[in-house]
């Protein structure tokens, strides 16, 4: 259509209308929303270089590179090294006495065999198997530091897998407001020459500015997301090569998990939850830890031998002196009942929160699957098809327009609920990968695979 057939009538002038739709409404449509690529280059911004991301690169780079699991690898072996602290044996004690002036040979520091000198060996021998529960607590702390590691990564894989998910379905978004607003801006321009010539109304001008101020107004929004996707992204990656570039994720948008939620019992998920879930298996640790240092503090009753030999050369009834020492604390007063009490009371703490947890780990399992089948189920009735029948009524709502069957109103307001839906559309895919994820997380273990 050109320019010159919009001149004329009440009629004619809703040909700009049906020129900026008609370029609008026939861009391709796949996997249930518009699949557009058109850059944000032409804005007249500096565009930085791009850097396409698949999730398994993206989920390696993040195992080999990211801080918060180095920090708590470096964790791990720092329980290491106190197990093998608790397992050393105390060190001997060496006393020295030497005497520091002999009156009667009149020198000082007397080495000779008529000068004083002596020492003592003493070793500590701990007893009640000790050192043997402390191994074992050390070993239990360890254990649990892994198991805060699992956890650790389990919470920061989500975190990257819902990012590059929210990124990807963001610039999605993005390109559909890029072709949309590019498109808009045409027509408002021929739009804005008609009404100069005095050939359509100021408030058709003005419909059409306000949807393209909407549009604008609604993109800067998405494209905040984008920054912040991708600046979660580049911190979890800690990756040189991504930290300066834009980051376009790949992935095929129509992939479904290989099982389907729907056929998913909640009791099932919360067996394999409590089997699986590192949080619950670290307060299972800590309860077993707790019991092995309330076993310790009951043995620290019990009083450690120090066994040794002497020597004393001119100081004592004898020259030469030598001797057996055995040292012992008498538990009198202090026989650790303190320590007794609060470890009592630090397990029974523990085995509360454990039960807690084990509440609140049904709870996420059940409102997890549920939210999971509701967002599948809404994607498979309003998946493709709706998008597709959408597009097929967009082509008959443009010929209407050339045939001058719908007015202008009408013909606006198709458009408004067309990008509503569309954008829709886009954020139900989105949020159905994100509660897919949800569920992973709840559970501690993959029962609906995205993205491979």
């Amino acid at each position: 259509m050109h320019l010159s057939e919009c001149v004329f009538g009440t009629r004619a002038r809703t040909g700009v209308f049906i020129f900026h739709f008609t370029v609008f409404l026939t861009f391709p449509i796949s996997d249930g929303f518009a699949d557009t690529s058109l850059a944000h280059a032409g804005m007249g911004n500096i565009v930085p270089p791009k850097r396409n991301l698949n999730l398994r690169e993206a989920e390696e780079t993040f195992l080999r590179n990211n801080l918060a699991l180095l920090s708590s690898k470096f964790e791990i072996e720092s329980k290491k090294g106190e197990v093998l602290q608790a397992g050393l044996w105390d060190n001997p004690t060496l006393s020295l006495d030497q005497n520091i002036y002999n009156k009667i040979t009149k020198k000082y520091f007397d080495t000779t065999k008529n000068g004083e000198t002596s020492f003592q060996l003493q070793q500590l021998f701990v007893l009640a198997g000790k050192r043997d529960k402390r191994i074992r607590l050390a070993q239990w702390n360890r254990e649990i530091a892994e198991q805060t590691f699992y956890d650790t990564l389990r919470g920061l894989k989500l975190e990257l897998r819902t990012s590059f998910f929210q990124l990807y379905y963001a610039r999605k978004s993005l390109d559909f407001f890029d072709e949309s607003v590019s498109s808009l801006k045409k027509t408002v321009s021929s739009a804005e020459i008609v009404h100069a010539n005095r050939n359509i109304l100021l408030s058709e001008l003005l419909r059409l500015r306000s949807i393209l101020f909407r549009l604008e107004t609604d993109r800067l929004e998405v494209a905040k997301i984008v920054r912040e996707k991708e600046a979660v992204l580049k911190v979890l990656l800690n990756e040189p090569s991504i930290s300066e570039r834009e980051i376009l994720p790949e992935f095929l948008a129509n992939e479904e998990s290989g099982r389907s939620v729907s056929v998913l019992e909640p009791e099932e998920l919360l067996k394999l939850a409590l089997e699986s879930r590192p949080d619950l298996r670290s307060l299972e640790l800590a309860i077993k830890a707790e019991q092995t240092n309330l076993s310790l503090q009951k043995a620290m009753r019990i009083p450690d031998v120090a066994l040794g030999g002497s020597y004393d050369r001119a100081g004592n009834y004898v020259q030469d002196y030598y001797g057996v020492t055995v040292s012992v604390p008498l538990p009198v007063f202090d026989r650790n009942q303190g320590n007794i009490r609060s470890s009592e009371m630090n397990l029974n703490a523990k085995k509360a929160s454990y039960e807690e947890q084990i509440l609140k780990v049904s709870a996420e399992v059940r409102a997890a699957l549920g939210t999971a089948k509701d967002k599948e189920d809404l994607v498979r009735r309003y998946g493709t098809p709706f998008t597709e029948d959408y597009r097929k009524l967009a082509g008959l709502m443009t010929e209407n327009y050339k045939k001058k069957y719908i007015t202008i109103l009408e013909f606006s307001d198709f458009f408004e609920a067309y990008s509503d839906s569309m954008l829709k559309m886009i954020r139900l895919q989105s949020e159905r990968v994100e509660t897919l994820e949800a569920l992973n997380y709840a559970i501690g273990k993959t029962v609906a695979e995205i993205g491979r």
